[in-house]
């Protein structure tokens, strides 16, 4: 795959850091090595040391899909089939492939998202007719320094390497501690992705999960695989679970013009809009789909205290609506629901005190006691990860190097993804897409969004 113009601008090889090797690092990898003609070094940093993974395709599980169709899933803006010729030449990829229906049309295990990825990392390697240095760095960057206009990153291993720019693709980052008192005798599973402790628990045991969202799914789906009998208990605010993908595309012509930009009478306008279409046979989840390329003007038109009413009132809302699940596996969830191994609970969690959780429900104000011997977090990102898990963006923070959004969701950004200063000048050092700048386009966190941004960055980074 062959990007359409190359950018030939250094005589002196560019040396560019990039910080996480998930999804959104490995795109910038792959669109530089794409872009460049020149001798270009990639210094390519990622903490866990699993290169082209990120903590959604780290799976190992097949039941574990991707919540979007693989005619979705390209990671290249300008050859939108180009994750669907990889599914259909891979060797593994081929037998997960339902050969009744168009590969497009499928939902794959996310696993093999991780070997495209990784398959991309490769192809930059093998690649020695672009002159790319890619070098595979296991290790934290927990701190940079400018010097002579260079910079220096500072390994967790006391080790020091200079490049010129540095691109932030730090990605999601969990929740990792609970809002609520948790004595020290409970077992906990902090992160949803550590497959190996949900494995762990035991087939009768009672599991009390923290959150009602996909995490919560693929824990549910693990245990159900793993033949679990036990009770599993999942709360969160409101009790939503996220709503299901329709059996196949819709294609309704739906068109949003002149948008309302006061979040009220939004609401109002696709609410009314979605019923409408419901009443005439349609389906609601093309007014999503359709509204989804505009929701990052969107979001910036609209005032602050629209953004927090957002944040505060219609955030759960949005997520069921917009990051939906196949139609398969909540059906799985319906099963479980139906027979009684899996109850929902609206409200809060007062407490979880050697093995029980006292909970507080959400309409009646009743306390309830739950037995359980597994708690596990699946609250999902934290929506303020950019300067709270990180030391590297914590340091940058501190020294203004980089400012957060007013929203202290990620980094404020100029159009091309160059950080700003904590005075407002352009940073034309650092360079950040994706999770990290959700404040500032909000939807920020999927492929689709984040290949528009990697390949603008991409460009950028080669021609200042």
């Amino acid at each position: 795959m062959e990007l359409k113009a190359k950018i030939n601008r250094h005589a002196i090889p560019l040396k560019i850091g990039i910080v996480g090797a998930g999804f959104t690092g490995t795109l910038i990898a792959a669109l530089l090595n794409q872009l460049s003609h020149d001798v270009l070094e990639i210094y390519l940093f990622e903490k866990s040391g699993c290169f082209g993974a990120g903590a959604a395709y780290i799976t190992p599980f097949p039941h574990h899909l991707l919540n979007a169709r693989a005619k979705d899933m390209s990671a290249f803006e300008e050859s939108p089939t180009h994750f669907i010729e990889w599914l259909e030449a891979d060797s593994i990829a081929k037998k997960y492939l339902d050969s009744m229906m168009p590969t497009g049309e499928q939902f794959v295990p996310r696993f093999l998202y991780r070997r495209y990825l990784q398959h991309l990392i490769d192809d930059i390697r093998l690649a020695t007719q672009h002159k790319t240095i890619l070098k595979l760095i296991h290790a934290e960057v927990i701190d940079a320094k400018i010097i002579d206009n260079k910079i220096a990153l500072q390994l967790q291993d006391g080790g020091e390497i200079y490049v010129d720019k540095v691109v932030l693709a730090t990605g999601n980052h969990p929740q990792i501690s609970f809002p609520f008192p948790v004595s020290a005798d409970v077992n906990t599973i902090a992160n949803p992705w550590d497959y190996e402790a949900v494995q762990r628990i035991g087939a009768m045991d009672s599991v009390f999960i923290v959150g009602t969202g996909l995490s919560m799914i693929d824990v549910v789906l693990t245990l159900h695989y793993q033949h679990h009998q036990g009770r599993i208990h999942a709360l969160s605010r409101h009790g939503l679970l996220p709503l299901p993908h329709a059996e196949t595309s819709t294609h309704a012509d739906v068109t949003h013009d002149n948008l309302p930009k006061n979040l009220r009478q939004l609401t109002k306008y696709l609410r009314k809009k979605s019923l409408h279409l419901i009443g005439n046979g349609g389906d609601w989840r093309t007014v999503v789909n359709a509204l989804r390329p505009q929701v990052p003007l969107i979001w910036q038109n609209v005032n602050e205290n629209d953004k927090q009413r957002f944040m505060r009132h219609l955030l759960p809302y949005w997520n069921i609506h917009r990051h939906r699940v196949h139609a398969k596996l909540d059906e799985t969830l319906g099963n479980l629901r139906d027979a009684g191994q899996l109850k929902i609970y609206s409200g809060r969690v007062l407490s979880v005190d050697h093995g029980i959780a006292t909970i507080k429900h959400r309409r009646t104000n009743h306390v309830q006691q739950i037995k359980v011997d597994w708690l596990v977090n699946c609250m999902g990102p934290s929506i303020h990860s950019a300067q709270t898990y990180h030391p590297l963006l914590t340091s940058l923070v501190e020294k203004g190097l980089v400012t957060l959004d007013s929203l202290n969701m990620g980094f404020v950004v100029s159009a091309n993804g160059a950080l700003k200063h904590a005075n407002g000048n352009i940073n034309h050092l650092f360079y950040t897409l994706g999770p990290t700048v959700q404040g500032t386009y909000w939807e920020s966190v999927a492929v689709p969004e984040i290949r528009k941004q990697g390949l603008i960055v991409a460009k950028q980074l080669l021609e200042a």
